[in-house]
Order: C-alpha cells, then structure tokens, then sequence
C-alpha cells in the first residue's frame, strides 16, 4: 500500500502524491549506468551495476551524499525503500578508513565506488565533520522505522559505529581538547569542515554547532544500540557521555558573556561566533541540544527572524527543507506550516532531498507521527496549523505492519492498524493538559509530560489487527 494523504487542504493534498512519485523516480536500484558523472566530466565513464540506491544529491551526479542521504532517509523509509536505506548506509560505513582518519566519503557513485568530483585521495577529499555522527545516529533511526536488526547487528554498520565514536573523536579532537570533533580550522572542505555550512568561510570553524548537536545525538544513538546489543556497562557509559556534552553544552560551550544567543562555534583563534550561521545555529534546537527554556525559546525565535530576513535566509532551496522539522518539534506549527508552505510553492523542487523531505515533514511534522518498531509502539500528536481542519494519512509503514492516522484539529485522532496482523501500542498524545482523555468515547486517565518543553498528555491503547480507536479532548 502506497503513502496516501486526505486534507481538505488544496496544496498539501496536490503536494504529497507529487513528492512521492517523485522520489519514487530518482532509485537507481536495478540499474546499470555511468559512474563519475557530473558537471566536469561529461557522461561520465563505464557502464556498471547499481546496488539498490536512489539519487541524493544533484541530479547531473551518478551519486548519493552522506548529507543528503541522512535527511532523505526517513522520506524514503516511508515510500518503500528500505532495501535501498540499508545498502546505501552500509556503504558510506565501508567507506570509513583508517588512511582516512575514520571519515566516510562524501560521495559514492551508485555503484558504492568513490565520487571522484569529491576524492582525488585519502589525503584530499570532502569531508564534514556533522555526517561522520549523522550516519551513527541514522542506524538507531532506522531501526526504530523498520525493527531490522541489521542496523544494530550488521558487522560493517557496527564496526563503523563503534569507530566513530571512539578513535574519529580522539583523531579529531587535537586544538581544543574538550572531547569534542573538530575540523581543521580551514574552510576547506577538502581538509575538513567542522560544519555543514559552507558559506561562512570568512570565520572557518574549529568546532562548529551542528557538530556538537550530531555529536550528542550520535552518542545517544550508540548508547541505545549498544543496549539493544546487550553491553549494558557500555550502553550507560555513553549515555553519561551524553549527558555530559549536554552539561558542557549548557555551562561552557555554548554560552558567552553578555551575549543572549547560544555560541554556533568557535574558530581557529577560540573565539566564540554568536551570529546567526546556518546550520550551525539551527542543527543545535533540531537535535535537542540546548535545554527547553527561555533562553532555547528566545534562540527559536531569533532563527525564526534570522531565516526570515533576506540577508539570512538561506539561498539553496534544500537547506531550507530542514526548518520545518526544527520548528514543528517545539509545536511552533504556524513557523513550521510557513516554511513547508514556502517549500510547496516554489516552481522548482526538482533537486531530491525536497520531495523526500516534504513526504517526512507531512508524517513527522505534521502528523507527529514517531515509530517503534522494535517494540511495536508508536505516538502521534497533531500539529495541524490555523486553518487546516483535518489531515489523514494511509498506509504509514512502522516495521512490517502499516497504521492510518487521521487528525481533526488538534483535539481528535482517530488510528488503525491497518496492516501486518500484530497488535501494536498506540500512545496517543494532544498538547495541552487533561487530567482525563476519551477513548471511543469512554473517559481515560490520561497521563502528562513535556515534549522539548511543550506540555501535552496521553493515553497507552493497544490496537488489534484492523482495530480502529479514537481519541479526543473532553
């Protein structure tokens, strides 16, 4: 069953089928071609197989990046292409080298070989240090997803990650010894960016925001797969090594005197960037960073007003694909709805990781829609903005079983287990604070708590095959 969308909503009912079409037709997979095509070089060289792949990144490339591909993934998880997630993440993991100081490539040809545009050798290459910890955390994300065991299993994925986290930190952590990645202070790509932003090269980063926030969700990442392994003294080691980027986040590294807005980096000479950068200012709320607060809601909103102004919005249409996702997490829905309306409207979304993006923003964002698998649970909130009555969303693949997910307002969802014929737990949440919720009309205790600051409540129901539930405000 295909991903399928029912709004009253014109554009967002237009939308959703167009962007999965449209991913659907960028998998590589089955196929053979070129390798080493780009701009530069033509029509590139050869005529290989293809492992099961699909394009992220330029589409005048015959490859896939370790950027795009993070952000894709998910988007692609919900259109089917699980075999692809799994043979793409493996192979940025075989990438990882010891000549290579435990970076991944950037790129790969669709055929899992170096992108040459992006390597001319292990000394010379593109290499930014926030992807290095995206990908540990993208195998804890797609196992939540999918329930496959290989993402915490497979001996490649494992070797990476346990690398990753240990001797890429000590090999990368030389000008300021803090226990945090660096790059080389440069700005040149080819050497080592700290950061995903490569446009602020008039104060290159030693350590950078986006880094540190990859950085932390990566360690807890690791520490929960390496539960799921059953090296328990581990799993708490690093989850204390979390917890203590965290405290170091909060207290020293991202703080300055006198100075309102949290620290985005710090260059070559020490000194601390508090201006807005990009990536590096907007990676650090969308990984759970800083502590919900004030100071966390004053940051929002100066990313909201940074990113609205011509001189700070960013000038790739991709790089805005990531603030809805930063602002729907904070149920800051009427910015959110803005930048994923903005991303509707415009003429050209041809570049891949928009349509990918746009089918996760809708069940993620919008729906509030979080997996798993592993345990066959799920939750859901909705973050409808002013004006969209109700958004229902079919055939939303959570392991081998498939759920349906209707808001109306902000006030009622109704779900079903649509597929797979395992009982699943539903942990329907509503913003707000309700000592009680009604279930297929009958009133529930409900249950409260904060999601990144936000208070909401819920309650626990387990849906049999085919069983449908509603769930409401009383």
């Amino acid at each position: 069953m295909r991903l399928s969308i029912e709004t009253p909503d014109a554009k967002l009912q237009a939308v959703l089928p167009w962007a999965v079409a449209k991913a659907l037709s960028y998998v590589q997979t089955g196929k053979s071609g070129p390798v080493d095509r780009h701009e530069r070089n033509g029509p590139g060289a050869g005529s290989v197989p293809y492992i099961p792949c699909y394009w992220a990144g330029y589409t005048s490339r015959t490859a896939f990046y370790s950027r795009d591909y993070c952000h894709q993934s998910a988007g692609a998880h919900l259109i089917g292409l699980e075999r692809e997630n799994l043979a793409m993440l493996r192979a940025f993991a075989a990438s990882a080298s010891k000549s290579r100081k435990w970076f991944p490539l950037w790129a790969l040809n669709f055929d899992g070989s170096p992108f040459k545009l992006d390597w001319n050798s292990d000394d010379s290459f593109v290499r930014e240090v926030p992807a290095v910890f995206e990908l540990v955390e993208q195998c804890w994300r797609q196992y939540l997803w999918t329930g496959d065991r290989a993402y915490v299993d497979d001996p490649v994925l494992r070797a990476y990650c346990d690398r990753a986290m240990t001797d890429f930190i000590a090999l990368h952590d030389t000008r300021r010894p803090n226990g945090i990645a660096e790059g080389d202070g440069s700005g040149d790509i080819f050497r080592g960016s700290a950061t995903y932003n490569e446009v602020h090269s008039e104060a290159p980063l030693v350590e950078s925001g986006d880094g540190i926030a990859c950085q932390y969700q990566a360690t807890l990442a690791y520490s929960r797969l390496l539960a799921v392994r059953g090296e328990s003294a581990e799993s708490r080691n690093y989850a204390r090594k979390a917890r203590e980027l965290h405290r170091i986040f909060q207290t020293e590294w991202g703080v300055a005197d006198g100075i309102a807005e949290y620290v985005r980096g710090y260059d070559r000479f020490g000194r601390a960037q508090t201006d807005f950068g990009l990536e590096n200012s907007w990676f650090m709320p969308m990984k759970f960073l800083p502590e919900p607060g004030p100071r966390t809601d004053a940051y929002l909103d100066f990313i909201a007003r940074s990113v609205g102004s011509p001189e700070g919005r960013p000038s790739n249409l991709e790089a805005i694909t990531y603030l809805p996702g930063v602002f729907f997490a904070y149920n800051r829905t009427a910015e959110a709805w803005k930048w994923l309306a903005y991303i509707i409207d415009q003429p050209d979304k041809e570049y891949p990781e928009i349509s990918f993006t746009l089918v996760a923003h809708v069940v993620e964002g919008l729906a509030g829609f979080e997996p798993n698998a592993p345990d066959a649970r799920f939750s859901t909130i909705s973050r409808l903005p002013d004006g969209m009555r109700s958004l229902g969303v079919r055939g939303i693949p959570l392991g081998r079983s498939l759920v349906d997910v209707c808001h109306e307002g902000l006030t009622r969802t109704r779900v079903t287990n649509s597929g797979g014929g395992i009982p699943l737990t539903w942990e329907a949440r509503l913003y707000g604070s309700h000592q009680t919720l009604m279930v297929d009309g009958r009133r529930r205790k409900a249950t409260s708590k904060a999601l990144n600051g936000v208070p909401l409540c819920f309650v626990s129901i387990t849906l049999a095959p085919g069983e449908t539930v509603t769930v409401t405000a009383p």
